[in-house]
């Protein structure tokens, strides 16, 4: 047993730390530990990958993915800037705006931080930079409003936690609406302070004419109906997540090919390629992320963390503090897929123990993964938005802080009142919230 877990956890950190990809690091690592140091066939292995893709709800992930592609090759964000220019262009850094309040229509698409940061960066970036604002301000905004991506439905993080968890996928989408929007203000709170504090520039003396907000609307609001559609149809009944998926692909088809007119029908092969490729490097991480997690919870580590941990304290508060910086730490340096899926038995054997709602710790836990985006040396999100900026890693640490600060301050609201995050789904889909243990 001791033999079997330091193979497992030494080889894992060993081949990280030399640089191979996650993906096969877990894979060398779970087949080497049941080959050398256990009485389970390597052939289980294959097993367990394959029944970690085996999943109705996982099968949301690539089709997301194809819907954020339509999105950012239709060329959605510019009538979104177009409307938020009418709308609130007389407003003191009202570029910075822009950019928070498309992040979080976007995010209502892609359920994916990461490609939010690139498609998000490649337009704000620029112009933020061009029309006066800090480079590294500009980075660590983009940055920070990209992580909304995973928090507001749909999101990846969620559809893994719920469909490894047994936790409703619908609810935790509708449950990351209200986190989300928080973190939107209070980046917005963030934009206001620097907009007073360094000046920066309105993009019109005054509010548009009537006449050109009514043009904007007429194209700039059927984005937004995204996100509408996604949490309408899931609180009707008409579809699940999955199901949402592929709705969302059909009305983003529709409103780039036949209102835009920015997608033809011979772009959709190089783009369903595309979406393949890129769907499929977080596919075979969660095959393998399965994998591994099977042999931690086949020897009963977590009931070993559980006593451990309950050695040391029994407080609910306490250990909920502790299962937020265990998810931090380790989002610095793992993406969050695997992140989620190693620890989950550990988790929810912390969660049963201090009868905790387990909703509510999927929550907790998607929302903190999420800031593991923006915290090097992973901070996928961070790097992206750096290197189109072309800004240095430190120099961006320091706008990010302030913003970094406030997420973890929805974080920790989130996590010790429950209701905040819980209130939409037990208004909206009161039969898929779990009732909290006693």
């Amino acid at each position: 047993m001791t033999l079997f877990l330091v193979l497992l956890f030494g080889s894992f950190l060993t081949l990280m730390l030399m640089g191979v990809p996650l993906a096969f690091s877990l894979f060398v690592s779970t087949f080497m530990s049941m080959a050398l140091a256990s009485d389970i066939t390597p052939v289980l292995a294959i097993q367990q990958m394959l029944k970690g893709v085996d999943s109705f709800p996982v099968l949301a992930i690539p089709i997301f993915f194809l819907a954020g592609d339509l999105m950012n090759k239709g060329q959605v964000s510019e009538y979104l800037i177009r409307l938020c220019m009418c709308l609130i262009g007389w407003v003191r850094g009202a570029l910075a705006y822009f950019t928070i309040i498309v992040s979080m229509v976007f995010a209502g698409t892609t359920g994916s931080s990461a490609a939010e940061a690139a498609a998000i960066g490649s337009v704000f970036i620029p112009n933020l930079i061009k029309r006066g604002y800090g480079k590294a301000f500009s980075v660590a905004l983009v940055a920070c409003s990209s992580v909304i991506g995973i928090i507001i439905p749909p999101s990846i993080f969620m559809i893994i936690y719920g469909s490894f968890g047994n936790v409703s996928v619908s609810a935790m989408f509708i449950g990351g609406v209200v986190p989300g929007v928080l973190i939107g203000c209070s980046l917005m709170g963030v934009a206001w302070f620097f907009s007073k504090k360094y000046n920066y520039p309105r993009e019109m003396e005054k509010m548009a004419p009537k006449a050109e907000i009514y043009a904007a609307l007429k194209k700039g609001i059927w984005p937004i109906g995204v996100p509408i559609l996604l949490i309408g149809g899931m609180v009707g009944g008409l579809f699940t997540p999955t199901e949402a998926s592929l709705v969302t692909v059909v009305y983003t088809l529709i409103l780039t090919m036949f209102l835009y007119k920015t997608i033809k029908l011979k772009d959709l092969p190089e783009m369903l390629r595309q979406t393949a490729m890129g769907a499929a490097i977080p596919l075979f991480c969660l095959a393998t992320a399965g994998a591994y997690g099977y042999l931690l919870a086949y020897y009963n580590v977590p009931d070993y963390v559980g006593e451990a941990v309950l050695s040391v304290t029994t407080n609910p508060q306490i250990i909920m503090f502790f299962i937020i910086v265990a998810y931090l730490v380790i989002g610095t340096f793992m993406d969050g897929v695997p992140a989620i899926i190693i620890l989950l038995p550990i988790t929810q054997k912390l969660a049963e123990i201090c009868h905790f709602n387990p909703l509510h710790v999927g929550l907790v836990v998607c929302i903190t993964m999420a800031l593991g985006l923006l915290t090097p040396p992973y901070g996928l999100c961070t790097l992206i938005s750096c290197a189109i900026g072309k800004c240095k890693l430190e120099d961006a640490v320091k706008p990010l802080l302030p913003m970094f600060g406030l997420m973890f301050g929805v974080v920790l609201l989130i996590a010790y009142f429950p209701d905040v995050a819980l209130w939409l789904p037990r208004l909206l889909v009161p039969k898929l919230v779990p009732a909290t243990p006693i």
